[in-house]
Order: structure tokens, then sequence, then C-alpha cells
């Protein structure tokens, strides 16, 4: 692997060194015809190709500078796509064109500073959702904001892309490493209105992590301009059955070579969520009722600086810390009913407890070298990552059979100390060339998980359980990641566009079980190849075709062979023989003006879900994670934006999938048959001078499968009022959302000839209100930063 990047890094200095010895560079002024700078003109070089070779914007005082391969060139000015200047050169070492002057100009500045970026944008390779745009994010957290994002669906906090599985969750080019749980938690303390934009990687090239089966969301956070601050502070009250509230705090600050972003938020509510089960063993219908309560205060603090070394050297750090304490309590009850009397004939009752303290730190050091005026740089990136948790349940209850009479007791405790550290550095290389726009680099991780584990079940007894006499266990779980990528990007002409990338990891694993001393371990080396061809038809027509291998890895919770007793009849528990999954995406796009219809088809190997498998003769279930499943899927998406008036834009979706799963085990059901959803986003002005805003929002999510599942059908209508105030510094959004409490999750399966169904309601209807103002610059643009440990933390466990 060393000799590799060796080669690798000399290769790449060789080919930069013959690219920079033959480059010249042109530089200039536009001005015009009254002899005042113009600004953001663009200034194109058309090579003897006809194609675009470079161009770039001209600055605030008119002025622009272009490094290119010396040689004939036509340079033109355009103004809103129309040539307003062209002159044919020659370039040597250097080209000084002095003022150029233009005639019958419009006034660039205007143009830009008026026009609005549309809600939703696509490019080659993603869609861009502008969340600063979207009436319908306002004032809530990043689940919300992601919850409203087309193509995007959040259903119990779980975030997937629609038609498609699990995603990875990235915050600025960086991959939160966290289960859905913690994952959810952290983007709660996120405010939708610090955000500028979500982008959607249904393909993600191949610079980019290979995990997530279905692609990546990418959260890109408002930065302030240069030489300017500004600052957010906001407050939230939500109702849902309980109570809940937030209030944060943005500061962005950038003068000269000092760039500060920092941000602090508080969350304190509860939620209750419904969660109903039923099994149809052959001696009796079993019915669990298991309402809770989730109290939760979630404080998160951030903070980023970046410093000008030099006009090429850039350093900065990001640090963040987010802690959480969690507090839940339940009462299950469970009757068991006789088929033929439909009467009680047995019953559990429990009283549950659970209290939780994750807590996450993470910090990155990097650097970024420009090599040149070209584009060409160099960035390096080291993190650490931390995340530790104090998880304990605790249980107890009665068991009472009816004829002939008899009560049994029951208790149980369950302790788990995690904590997981990971440390990995990368390298990228951007390189653009004459010929080409090349990416390239590499990246190594490490990361390691401890569980130290105290537990106790009793069983059913015949009196109360007094005394809990722990059994202490330990798993540890040790992970290894070698990567490099290659990406390579080509403009052939005005029509056609290519992209092409190889991504190869090694991966090495090693679990380690206590008191058992059970070992298990891996070793494996996979390539990803990623690829996109756009062909552009017309001037509103375009053809996209792309196809991306991904990889699939167990959570380090789902690894963790901790038993967690529900009741004496139902356990969860983990497996550490849990392999990675492989999925193969292929898509076909087609974008004509506003509407975009898409081709797409999935291969997904060795896939691994939560099983509850039922024993008929025990009455028992076991819920465990294996890799069962074998799955193909084939679909297709409409999406289309309305915007024909100025006072009302309407952005709607349309996705069908057939799937069809094979089972690799014999006693689980695997199924096949349609998915489909429909979703509309409409947003209006409702006053002239856009300060009265309303949003109608409304999906369906029809019956469809999943795997071993059957799902029932489900919908969701939410409508939000927003009121801009004080030169539209003050923003004051009321939301109604899931108004009609449609939104309730439903499904079955069979299992060991056990039919099993459920139904479940997370308190999604809620009324909410939201303040916030901004105060300082308002004109906010954003600053990528991609950092080490991208996959790490999306996998780490409570």
């Amino acid at each position: 692997m060393k000799k590799k990047i060796l080669v690798l890094l000399l290769l790449i200095s060789t080919t930069l060194s013959a690219q920079i010895t033959e480059t010249g560079k042109i530089s200039g002024k536009v001005a015009n015809s009254e002899g005042k700078s113009v600004s953001l003109a663009e200034v194109i070089l058309i090579g003897k190709d006809s194609a675009a070779v470079k161009s770039e914007l001209t600055d605030e005082n008119g002025n622009f500078i272009i490094e290119v391969k010396q040689g004939w060139y036509k340079l033109q000015i355009r103004e809103t796509s129309k040539i307003v200047f062209s002159k044919n050169i020659e370039l040597g070492t250097f080209l000084d064109l002095g003022t150029i002057t233009l005639t019958n100009i419009n006034h660039l500045e205007a143009v830009t500073i008026v026009s609005k970026k549309k809600v939703v944008e696509r490019k080659v390779d993603r869609l861009i959702f502008n969340v600063e745009n979207s009436i319908n994010a306002a004032g809530g957290d990043a689940i919300d904001a992601l919850s409203v994002t087309p193509g995007v669906r959040v259903q119990n906090d779980k975030i997937t892309i629609i038609g498609k599985s699990t995603l990875a969750v990235m915050i600025d080019d960086k991959i939160v490493q966290l289960t859905e749980e913690d994952l959810a938690n952290y983007l709660k303390s996120i405010p939708a209105d610090a955000i500028k934009s979500i982008e959607i990687f249904t393909t993600p090239p191949a610079k980019y992590e290979a995990a997530g089966n279905s692609g990546l969301v990418n959260i890109k956070l408002k930065k302030v301009k240069k030489d300017s601050w500004n600052a957010l502070v906001g407050s939230t009250y939500i109702q849902r059955k309980y109570a809940d509230g937030s209030a944060m705090g943005n500061f962005n600050y950038n003068k000269n070579k000092l760039s500060i972003s920092a941000g602090a938020n508080f969350r304190d509510g509860t939620r209750y969520i419904e969660q109903d089960d039923y099994a149809y063993f052959s001696d009796g219908l079993w019915y669990t009722s298991s309402p809770f309560k989730k109290k939760y205060d979630i404080f998160n603090v951030n903070l980023n600086v970046d410093y000008k070394l030099t006009s090429k050297w850039t350093i900065g750090t990001q640090l963040m810390m987010n802690q959480n304490k969690i507090r839940q309590t339940d009462s299950p009850y469970t009757p068991v009913y006789d088929y033929s009397t439909n009467t009680i004939i047995s019953s559990l009752k429990s009283d549950g407890a659970v209290k939780q303290n994750p807590n996450i730190k993470s910090l990155n050091l990097y650097n970024e070298f420009k090599i040149d005026t070209l584009g060409r740089k160099i960035t390096v990136n080291l993190d650490y990552f931390n995340y530790d948790n104090a998880d304990t349940k605790q249980y107890n209850g009665i068991s009472i059979i009816e004829d002939p009479s008899s009560t049994q007791y029951y208790a149980g405790i369950n302790s788990n100390n995690q904590d997981i550290r990971n440390l990995s550095g990368k390298v990228d290389v951007d390189c653009p060339l004459n010929w080409a726009t090349l990416t390239f680099g590499g990246k190594v991780s490490n990361s390691k998980a401890k569980n130290t584990i105290s537990a106790f079940n009793s069983g059913l007894v015949d009196d109360p359980v007094l005394d809990f006499p722990l059994v202490q266990n330990q798993f540890q779980y040790t992970e290894n990641i070698e990567a490099l990528y290659f990406s390579g990007n080509k403009k052939f002409s005005d029509k056609w566009e290519m992209q092409f990338g190889l991504r190869g990891e090694a991966t090495q694993t090693k679990t380690n079980s206590a008191p058992v001393n059970q070992s298990v371990k891996n070793d494996y080396f996979k390539i990803f190849p990623t690829f996109y061809l756009s062909h552009s038809a017309g001037e509103n027509s375009t053809y996209t075709l792309s196809y991306s291998k991904r990889i699939v890895r167990p959570s380090f919770y789902e690894l963790n062979p901790n038993v967690y007793f529900i009741n004496p009849f139902q356990t969860i528990e983990g497996n550490p023989f849990l392999q990675p999954a492989f999925v193969d995406n292929v898509e076909m796009t087609y974008t004509y003006k506003k509407l975009e219809s898409k081709l797409y088809y999935a291969y997904e190997d060795n896939l691994f879900f939560q099983i509850p498998i039922a024993d008929s003769n025990t009455n028992f279930i076991r819920f465990t994670n294996e890799n069962y499943i074998n799955r193909q899927k084939i679909g297709i998406s409409e999406n289309y934006v309305y915007d024909n008036f100025k006072w009302w834009v309407s952005t709607n979706a349309l996705d069908v999938n057939y799937a069809v799963s094979k089972s690799k085990l014999s006693f689980a059901e695997a199924q096949k048959g349609f998915n489909s959803r429909i979703s509309t986003s409409n947003d209006f002005i409702l006053n002239k001078n856009k300060s009265l805003l309303l949003n109608l929002n409304y999906w369906y999510s029809f019956e469809g499968v999943d795997g071993i599942y059957k799902n029932g059908a489900m919908s969701s209508t939410s409508l939000t009022f927003q009121y801009l105030l004080l030169n539209k510094d003050l923003k004051i959004s009321l939301k109604g959302n899931d108004i009609f409490r449609t939104q309730k999750v439903t499904g079955n399966s069979t299992v060991n000839g056990v039919y099993q169904n459920f139904k479940y309601y997370y308190d999604t209807q809620f009324f909410q209100l939201s303040v916030s103002y901004k105060f300082g610059n308002k004109k906010i643009t954003v600053k990528k930063r991609e950092t080490g440990n991208e996959e790490e933390r999306i996998r780490t466990g409570n």
C-alpha cells in the first residue's frame, strides 16, 4: 500500500510539473462605456476546437486573471449568456489586455442581486435543495429540512432516498457517523435557518466514501462572506402531546486572513410514542401495547476557525461537541387472547426505564495548499472522533395466568458503557488540466469500539425480584480501512461530458467477546467504480447515464452481541458475524426544462436487516440482525417544478418501483411487489413586498414491500405561514405538521410460520412557532470543507 501511494505521488508531481511549465497568464479589466468597473462579467477562453477551455468572473473592481496553457484562443466576455465582446489572442508567458470597454450592456450587478436561487437545482451528479428559499423548512431543524427535501424520506427519524434504501448523511462534506437515533438527535440540534442547502447524491463520485447503499445527503451550512460578519438568534416552541422548546445562536466572522464560525443550540422536550405489536402464535394472539414517553435534553456547540498563512496556504480547525440526556419510561402491557372465545387467558404487565447519556466530540485539523491559480490544490485532513454513552435499561413486571389463577414475577437490568474512537487521515488532490479535470487521493482510518456490559434477567419466578446479581461481559471491535481513489471529468464539447472514477478500499476487522472468548476476523479488498455520461440534446434537454457500486458496513451497534430483555419472552441482540452488503446502482435521467424523468435499477447483495425470529413452541421472539436478503429493484421517478406564476411555485414528485426480495433463511418469507409515493410542495407569496409567505406540503405513500415486510399506506399534510419583518431580518413562522394525524407506520411479516403485524405512531402531529432574527452582513456564502473520518460516524451505536 505504501509503495503504491509513493508511485502515485511521483506520477502526480511529474504531471503537475509538466503542466505548470507550459502555462501562461492573461489579465485585464472590464469597464462600461462610462468607465465604471463591471463586476461579475464572465470572461471565457475558447480553444481551437470551439470548446470553452477556462472561464472566470471579474471581481468587484472589474479585474480578471486567467492562467492556461500557452497558445491561440478566442477571448469572449458574456453578460447573462450573451456575447458582448470577442477577440482573438495569442498567449505567451504573460498577456495584459489592459481595460476592455463594453458598450450597450446591462448592469450585471443589478441582475445578480435581484436574481433568486431556485428552490431545487440539478447538476450532473447531484440534486440541490436550497433550504434558505424553502418556507416549509423555516424555523425547524435539520431533520425538518430533510423531511421536505425532494427525493428524501424521513420516517421515525430514519432517513432514506425515496425508492431506495438507507444512506449516509454529511455536514459540509463530512459524514456524521452515528446510529439512526443518535444521528437524529444530532440533526435536531442544527437549526434549519443555519442551513444553506442540501445536496442529494444518488451516485456519489469516487472522491466520497463508498459507504451508504443508496447515496449521500450533504447538508451545507451557511458561512459569512469576506470582510464581514453576521449573527443569527432564534427560538422555537413545539406542541405535540407534550411541549418541546429550543434556543439557538450562530455567529460568523471573516476579516482579512481570519474566518470564524461558531454556534450553540439547546433543546428540551418530550415525545410520546405508541407501538402496538401482534404475534399470532398457535395457542393464542399475543398483543403488546407499548406507549412510552421519551424526554431529552440536547446541547450542541461547534467552532470553525480558518486562517490564511499565505495566499496559497490555509489552515483550519473544526471542533464539535454534542451532549445528550435521555430519559424514557414505558409501561408495556401484553394480554394473550384465546382465538375461540376472544378472552384474555394470560397477561404480562411491565414498567421500564431507560437512561442514556450519549456524548460526541469531534476535532478536525486541515491544511489546504493551492498550487496555482488554475484550481490545482492539495487538501490534508486529520480527524479525531469520540462517542461515549452510559446506557442503562431496567424493567420489572408480573405475569398473570387467568385459569388456573397464578401470578409470577420478572425483572432485569442491562447496562452498557460504550466508548468509540476513530482516528483518520485524508489527502485530496484537485488537478484541473487543459484536457480534463482530475481528482485523486487516499485515506487511512482506525476505529475502536469498546462495550462494557453488566446484565441480569430473572426470567419468571414465584416471588418479587429483590436481588440483581449482574453478569459481566465485554465486547471489543477494531476496524482499519485504507483507501485510494481517482476521478476524471472530461467535457468533450458543449453537448457531451463524461466523468469516471475508481475507489479501492482495503478493510480489516476484528471482534472479541468475553467471557466466552469469541473472536471474528475479516480482511477484504474491494473496488468501487463510478461513471457518468451526460449529453445535452438541446437548450432545455439533457440525458444522463450513471453507475456506481456501494458498500454497506454494519454499524457498531448491530455487531454488539449484548442481549437486552424486553420481557421474559422478547429479546434484542446484535450479531458479531454480520458481513458487509454490496449494491450496484444504475440510473438513466432525462431532463426537459422543469421536468426530470429517471429510470433506475439497483441490485443489493447480502443485505442485513433486523428480523423477529419467533418460536411457536415457546412463544419467544428474538430480534436480531442477519445477512439474509438479496434484492432487485427497478423503478421510475418524475419530478416537475411549476413556476409560471410569480406568486406560486409548485414542486411535485412521483416514484414507482417494483422490488423482488429473496430470503436466504428458509423460515423467513421474502416479499415482492410495487412501492409508490407522490408528493407536492407549494410555496405562495401572499403580498406585494413578499413578506407574507405560505407553504402547503402533502405526500402519500402507498402500500408496498420491504424485505420480509409488507408495509401499509400512510400520508401527511403540513401547512406553514411565514412573516418577514424589519427588512426581512426578523422571521416568524407558524407550522402545523401531520395535520390529520395520518402518518402512522403499519406492516406485517411471517417468520417461522408465525404471522406478526405492527402499528406505530411517532408523535408526528404538532404545532410549531418559531422566531429568528439575523443581523450583520446578510450576504452569506458557503465554503466547503472535506474531512477524513467520514464513514465511521454513521456506524457508532448506543
